[in-house]
């Protein structure tokens, strides 16, 4: 386990049940999207499955890797505060690896709908993050877990970005359907390299290390926002069941590196 700088101990009912996401015990790794319904596809890629919980916007699948690692799945929700209060009890529950898979909003112009992107670390844009530390502080993803992550996606044959997400709290003022002179708000991330969008990981990276965990990111990429100025949705939109597979492959990489990190212990 990583030192925890943090350390809390959220209400439990009297059985032991961590009250919002109703776990008791967390798998040591466990696989994070937003959605509950992914929480579900994603666990029937797992070897062995079990439901385990499902509260509001929380729901767990509890089961192994294909090469037996004890892994689990549970569902966020958007943004930064459901993902605090998810941090918080998993790390309660005993998790010691969080890793987010999800999907992302393209920033660079030659971003390809389909493409997953690993972070190594995170524009911190978002508010939740400064209720915990100070504007000077970086949000950077575990060194061990995103080398795990690359290795994976070169086993797999799969080609992979790895640079810098941004999050923020204002979804449609950086997202494809954005408000006027989304180009004007966004040219800073182009010049400055920043990869791709999205609303969550610059907390997930900051109270992940506060609380002893090890966090990372590897998100499927829709598009870029400037592929085409004259769409108001995605690239990836357009082929559902090509965004399913990209998004099926993210998985597998991040059950590959739960399997490489269960070897490094």
């Amino acid at each position: 386990m990583k030192k925890a700088y943090l350390t809390l101990d959220p209400p439990r009912e009297p059985n032991g049940t961590l009250c919002r996401t109703g776990l008791r015990h967390s798998a040591p790794v466990v696989l994070l999207p937003g959605d509950p319904q992914r929480s579900r596809k994603m666990a029937v890629l797992f070897a062995e499955a079990s439901f385990t919980a499902h509260r509001g916007t929380f729901a767990t699948y509890t089961g192994k890797t294909p090469g037996g690692a004890d892994i689990a799945v549970t569902s966020s929700g958007m943004g930064c505060a459901c993902v605090a209060a998810a941090l918080e009890e998993l790390a309660a529950a005993g998790a010691e690896a969080v890793i987010r898979v999800g999907t992302c909003g393209g920033v660079q112009p030659d971003l390809a709908p389909g493409t997953i992107v690993i972070a190594s670390g995170c524009v911190r844009g978002e508010g939740a993050s400064y209720e915990l530390v100070p504007p000077e502080f970086p949000a950077v993803a575990d060194p061990l877990l995103v080398r795990a992550l690359c290795s994976a996606a070169q086993e797999l044959d799969e080609p992979v970005r790895v640079g810098l997400y941004r999050s923020h709290d204002a979804f449609y003022m950086e997202s494809k359907a954005a408000h006027p002179g989304l180009r004007e708000r966004m040219q800073k991330w182009i010049d400055t390299g920043v990869l791709v969008v999205e609303n969550e990981s610059g907390l997930l990276f900051t109270y992940g290390h506060l609380l002893g965990l090890r966090a990372a990111s590897i998100c499927v990429a829709l598009g870029s926002m400037f592929a085409d100025p004259n769409a108001n949705v995605y690239g990836a939109y357009a082929d559902p069941e090509h965004l399913a597979r990209r998004i099926e492959t993210a998985t597998r990489i991040a059950m590959r590196a739960a399997e490489q990190l269960e070897g490094t212990k």
